[in-house]
């Protein structure tokens, strides 16, 4: 994957690539839905695919947009499409696949150390990993590659840089610490039905990436 050119920083800049208000019309949603309490159960799995599917028209909407720039901006752009091949596309998407496998193992493993139940709750535990890759691996791998995504999780070099590339950082960032903090509520005795695991969880790392 070449540079990242500053046209395309701008063009995702302007589209607000780094905020949506996606995760607060998908609570507002449930809310009203009454499926709030839905959040930690595999029904919530066709939310987490409404919002990867969301990060795919975006991603589309930036590409038609770079078409419409100067001829001579556009070479570079089309110099790397035309290098795209069947084979390196299927590559791609298997690499995609184990990344989202293997990304939403760590997770889960991270957040029973950080005290999730082990031998208990797994669905609750597996849908909060699996919102987690959704929220940080999926988009980031959508907009600058798996390759690149993953560098990001294990701090190696990347090979494209920019404005654009540290806003996905803090967007990985802000849904993290919004899936931390609003941990802390879980052992309050307040007795309320969204303390339950991982609802807190799940609606902070949401309100992280909304931030």
């Amino acid at each position: 994957m070449g540079l990242l050119t500053i046209d395309k920083v701008n063009i995702d800049d302007k589209n607000g690539c780094g905020q949506s208000s996606g995760p607060q019309r998908i609570l507002i949603y449930m809310h009203f839905s009454d499926n709030l309490y839905e959040l930690g159960k595999y029904k919530f799995i066709s939310i987490l695919s409404t919002l990867v599917f969301a990060e795919l028209i975006k991603l589309s909407f930036t590409s038609l947009q770079t078409d419409h720039l100067p001829v001579g901006k556009l070479e570079a752009s089309h110099s790397t499409k035309s290098k795209k091949t069947l084979s390196k596309s299927v590559k791609d998407s298997l690499k995609f696949v184990l990344a989202i496998v293997g990304i939403t193992i760590i997770y889960y493993i991270a957040i029973v150390l950080f005290g999730a139940p082990l031998l208990s709750h797994h669905e609750e535990t597996s849908m909060l990993s699996l919102t987690l890759t959704a929220l940080t691996l999926a988009p980031a791998s959508l907009h600058l590659g798996v390759d690149n995504a993953l560098a990001l999780f294990t701090g190696s070099q990347l090979l494209i840089s920019g404005a654009f590339v540290d806003a996905v950082k803090l967007n990985i960032k802000a849904v993290l610490l919004g899936t931390w903090l609003s941990a802390f509520v879980l052992p309050l005795d307040w007795d309320r039905p969204w303390q339950a695991w991982p609802i807190p969880c799940i609606v902070g790392a949401l309100l992280g990436l909304y931030k």
